[in-house]
């Protein structure tokens, strides 16, 4: 008996033995499961963020219901070169020269050019006083001989490279302003081949010499040369405004920014 003891506790003392080993790994894993609850629940508040900040404001690949990229005015000047062939509109002898970096998929550019209604509508809903940009600086100092208005490419969404290549074929006509302010009221179509070169057609466009200049293929290269130029002087994101002349460099504002904001950096600039 005192064998049978003997080996039952012998027995029960080494099952307690394993017990305790299955006991840590079960806290241990439970510890780890909270730490995998922990940061699930920190990346989805990070994506939340993301997407309310339109990318934290670094990179503007965002969708129309996404909130304003981030904004801001650049005191360090630099110096710019513009790629061949970039749309201008304007005096070519103007005291100041603004140079746009766009994208036709990006919505908070077809914002500051007065396209996109929900991005205006939701920018309007931040700040009562915001009015898009580019209408503006058109009316104000484009069409009164003060400056020129320079367009370069820029992929801040990153779907807009084949619109922006039948935009430049309208640009050959002379059509690029009526062709891209029609693909900013668009946005949601915009990687629709076939409504984008309608909606050049519409503003004007000859069809046989858009289809000409498309086939060609001319402006394939371009999309990289004007993306290489705005990172050049630092640009990540769109829409974004250089402002100056090329013997005194060019002040930067990044941004969806009011035409108000863009307007002080101007008449700074033109004094």
């Amino acid at each position: 008996m005192d064998g049978e003891n003997e080996h039952t506790e012998h027995h029960e003392h080494e099952h307690k033995r394993e017990e305790k080993p299955h006991s840590a790994e079960r806290k241990i894993t439970l510890r780890e499961s909270t730490i995998w609850q922990i940061i699930a629940g920190v990346l989805a508040i990070i994506l939340v963020a993301s997407i309310v900040t339109g990318g934290f404001g670094i990179i503007n690949k965002t969708s129309s219901g996404a909130a304003t990229p981030q904004e801001q005015t650049g005191n360090q000047r630099v110096q710019f070169t513009a790629s061949a062939g970039n749309p201008t509109i304007g005096n070519a002898n103007a005291q100041l020269t603004i140079i746009e970096f766009s994208d036709p998929s990006c919505p908070y550019c077809g914002a500051a050019a007065g396209g996109n209604q929900q991005v205006m509508d939701y920018l309007i809903s931040r700040s009562s006083g915001w009015t898009p940009a580019i209408p503006g600086i058109i009316k104000d100092y484009v069409n009164t001989g003060k400056a020129k208005l320079v367009f370069n490419y820029y992929p801040g969404h990153g779907t807009g490279a084949e619109a922006m290549k039948i935009a430049w074929c309208a640009n050959d006509q002379g059509k690029f302003r009526e062709t891209i302010n029609a693909m900013f009221q668009n946005q949601a179509d915009v990687e629709n081949v076939a409504k984008m070169r309608a909606l050049a057609i519409t503003a004007g466009a000859d069809s046989k010499k858009l289809d000409d200049c498309l086939a060609s293929k001319k402006y394939d290269s371009k999309l990289q040369s004007d993306t290489q130029a705005g990172q050049r002087v630092g640009v990540s994101g769109t829409p974004a405004f250089l402002i100056g002349n090329s013997q005194k460099g060019y002040a930067s504002v990044v941004g969806a920014q009011p035409y108000s904001a863009l307007k002080a950096v101007i008449d700074q600039e033109l004094a």
